[in-house]
């Protein structure tokens, strides 16, 4: 039984992204026990940053967490989740876009002259993608790529995103629909989300198999 149990901890689950995620997502469930059972006040915070490491912005239970806590707190919780998540995406976007069959990928002429951009001011670049609705991908594969120092990378992240869901958080907050509602609506979201999760490592299963 033992064994059984080893061989399921060691087992990889779905992507190499997928299978760190879960396991980081697994490590801070483990550590969020004592901080929840030590300051009641608290645990509902601490749950959220858990939840916020796989699900951020207005998808996550950031709406329903700012009618408890105050919306700067949601806000500074749910962008530590999502440092904490980047910390982990740096280096497998890195080991990912540097692998050797991603050589003449990476001398395509739009990635050479997407490099050329970002290199222009790449710190502001990453605030810029992580504060507006433009996509925020590029900042994970052109970070690693140009080997953008980590602690940088994750400020510039910071600097975007905590303003960003702030005002997430406020409108979460001041949003004319009752709690009861909210809460519904945050559930079946949650829900569609590990459902997509789950097809998504299920196919990803099947084509390495294949």
């Amino acid at each position: 039984m033992l064994r059984a149990f080893g061989q399921a901890l060691v087992k990889r689950r779905g992507t190499p992204q997928w299978d760190a995620v879960i396991r980081v997502t697994g490590v801070l469930c483990l550590l969020a026990i004592y901080p929840a059972l030590r300051w009641p006040e608290i645990a509902g915070l601490v749950g959220f940053f858990v939840i916020s490491v796989v699900m951020n912005g207005p998808l996550s239970p950031m709406f329903v967490a700012a009618r408890v806590y105050p919306p700067f707190v949601v806000g500074l919780v749910a962008t530590l989740g999502a440092c904490y998540m980047e910390y982990l995406n740096y280096y497998l976007h890195e080991y990912a876009v540097f692998h050797p069959k991603l050589d003449r990928v990476r001398s395509n002429y739009w990635v050479r002259k997407s490099v050329e951009l970002f290199e222009l001011s790449p710190f502001w670049a990453i605030v810029l993608m992580a504060f507006t609705p433009l996509p925020y991908w590029p900042a994970r594969i052109l970070g690693p790529l140009t080997r953008y120092p980590i602690e940088r990378y994750l400020l510039a992240t910071f600097v975007g995103r905590l303003p960003e869901w702030w005002l997430y958080a406020a409108f979460g907050r001041w949003l004319p629909i009752s709690t009861p509602v909210l809460i519904l609506g945050t559930v079946a979201f949650t829900v569609l989300f590990l459902l997509f999760v789950l097809v998504k490592r299920h196919l990803a299963t099947r084509q390495a198999q294949t």
